[in-house]
């Protein structure tokens, strides 16, 4: 039981900032048609996406981190969960949940780079982790569906696994930062090809 309440609230700061800052990455300039301004400055479009790649990044380290300390002062200060959850386990949690924040991210920048209306690139996402969700659970619940459960990140994100076993799961870690980063370099060659105007 322990495992699973540390782990939901460290779940809960993995999956929404960095994917609603991914999200309006490039969409809203676009969006409210400062993307010319920002180009036509000697900025290029790796630059600007370089940028906003970084600051995602960067929030979603912040934020995991912010959540993992919590937990572990938490795990650390009552002996009861210390006793079930070591804080190892905290630590390789925390990473996964990095992992899971750019596998998000780097299909959110990789839409906004594509879409031009903020609004329509934030409910993409939404829906990309909505979906990814529902699958997962679909193809827990049924046998049927089994094999489905492969292709959504919440069958790679596992923070109760590493809770409990105290080490990172290293396969799943290495699909959840495979798919940000094929994300990533899909919305570079989107923003590469696209046409910026509003």
């Amino acid at each position: 039981m322990a495992p699973a309440v540390a782990g939901t609230a460290q779940a809960s700061a993995d999956a929404g900032g960095p994917r609603a800052l991914a999200a309006a990455a490039v969409a809203a300039d676009v969006e409210s048609g400062t993307i010319e301004l920002v180009v036509v400055r000697p900025v290029s479009r790796n630059r600007l996406l370089a940028e906003r790649t970084a600051a995602v990044v960067i929030a979603a380290l912040a934020l995991n981190a912010a959540a993992t300390l919590t937990v572990a002062a938490g795990v650390w200060l009552s002996p009861d969960i210390h006793r079930d959850v070591p804080l190892s386990g905290v630590f390789a949690a925390g990473l996964m949940g990095c992992g899971f924040a750019l596998c998000l991210a780097g299909p959110a920048l990789a839409v906004s780079a594509w879409g031009s209306r903020r609004a329509q690139v934030i409910g993409a996402t939404i829906a990309i982790g909505a979906v990814g969700f529902a699958v997962n659970f679909i193809a827990l619940a049924w046998s049927k569906a089994a094999p489905l459960r492969f292709i959504s990140p919440f069958h790679y994100y596992t923070p109760g696994d590493a809770l409990a076993q105290g080490h990172v799961l290293w396969p799943q870690l290495v699909v959840l930062v495979g798919v940000g980063v094929v994300g990533l370099v899909l919305g570079h060659a989107l923003l590469m090809k696209r046409d910026l105007a509003p």
